[in-house]
């Protein structure tokens, strides 16, 4: 029974360290997900709360996992970890059933569940943290504040300290994506695959076709079959991104952008409105000293107003293209960010506390 028990708690302790690991080195990434289910169940008037909720919630589950791991305040700790648990099952399980945010973000980005993927393995996880808490709930904690206490707060301020510099800089690990390095132009994408679907106009039976094997010299076939609608199967292609860029006159030049052959940059806004101000001066000040021929433009999910109003204020230096805020979040955890691209490929990103000079970008890429 006490192997038993021993095994729970480093079980229970090491899922907790890690999904609080994972979330805290992407605070922002957990605010959105809070700021989605403050949508979904129509409070947004909480959503000025969510980075703060953020930080709470990513630091109290790594807390709470060093401290089982450690074997400290272990009473608070199975209390704590029990209502923890409880919560999110129920959270979980209306989740699974209604699908209000299609995925919780309980791994972060590091690991991707489906909802009910998510609730089974809560109810997994609810197993060893009952052994837990069964065997600590009732014991009387000595007061002691040795190693393991000192090595717990130590911890968990390092792990504080990090989520703080992600926040303030990007992500220690980059989980996405759209990570330095990543190919997002790959070969051998694949094609998608188009089906038409005709109707019988008197059995009512449903047939699909590939266009070049529709029997159009059918005279009986053209008489009995309508065309009911077409289905694009994307099952054969490695969608590497969802992002689509389409210029003023409906052009997709998403090709065009990303596989450039030159120095491509890519700044992320998502929102101008909330936008840091520096940042953004920082990045027209940056368009004005750059070379000829380094490409430069603007994603971003704002409305035409702020989007005129920024053009006029870079004296149309910069192209601006609307893209939906989800993707333009998933690309930099920063508003504004910086990414530099070539031939398909993310060389740099950079938050707006560190976009650089001209000369440092001139040193490192001589551009």
């Amino acid at each position: 029974m006490k192997m038993l028990q021993k095994i729970s708690r480093i079980f229970v302790g090491v899922v907790f360290v890690f999904s609080g690991f994972v979330k805290g080195v992407d605070p922002l990434g957990t605010m959105y997900k809070i700021e989605d289910y403050f949508i979904a169940y129509d409070t947004q008037w909480a959503l000025p709360l969510a980075l703060v909720l953020s930080f709470i919630l990513i630091t109290v589950e790594f807390g709470v996992g060093a401290f089982l791991l450690l074997r400290v305040r272990m009473k608070f700790s199975s209390w704590l970890l029990m209502l923890m648990m409880v919560f999110f099952t129920i959270v979980t399980f209306f989740d699974a059933l209604y699908n209000p945010v299609p995925d919780c973000g309980c791994f972060g980005e590091a690991i991707k569940l489906t909802n009910w993927e998510t609730f089974y393995k809560n109810i997994i996880l609810l197993i060893p943290t009952f052994i837990v808490f069964a065997e600590w709930r009732n014991k009387k904690r000595k007061r002691t504040y040795g190693v393991r206490e000192i090595l717990s707060v130590s911890l968990i301020a390092v792990f504080v300290a990090i989520s703080i510099y992600s926040y303030n800089h990007l992500p220690i690990i980059d989980f996405r994506n759209w990570k330095e390095g990543k190919n997002m132009t790959p070969d051998n994408q694949g094609e998608p695959i188009c089906y038409l679907q005709y109707k019988n106009s008197k059995t009512g039976q449903i047939k699909e076709y590939l266009p070049e094997n529709l029997p159009w010299q059918d005279s009986v076939w053209l008489n009995n079959w309508n065309f009911v609608c077409q289905r694009i199967d994307y099952s054969n292609v490695n969608r590497v991104h969802d992002l689509q860029i389409v210029n003023n006159y409906g052009d997709d030049v998403t090709a065009e952008i990303l596989e450039n052959p030159e120095y491509n940059f890519i700044v992320v806004v998502n929102n101008f409105l909330v936008a840091d101000d520096d940042g953004i001066n920082k990045i027209i000040s940056l368009r004005k000293k750059i070379v000829e021929g380094v490409h430069i433009i603007v994603l971003t999910s704002s409305l035409e107003k702020e989007i005129n109003e920024f053009i006029e204020k870079s004296n149309n230096k910069i192209p601006v293209y609307q893209v939906d805020d989800i993707i333009l979040k998933s690309m930099v955890r920063s508003n504004p960010g910086l990414i530099l691209m070539k031939n398909g490929v993310v060389i740099k990103k950079w938050h707006y506390n560190d976009i650089p000079a001209l000369e440092e970008l001139q040193e490192e890429y001589n551009i």
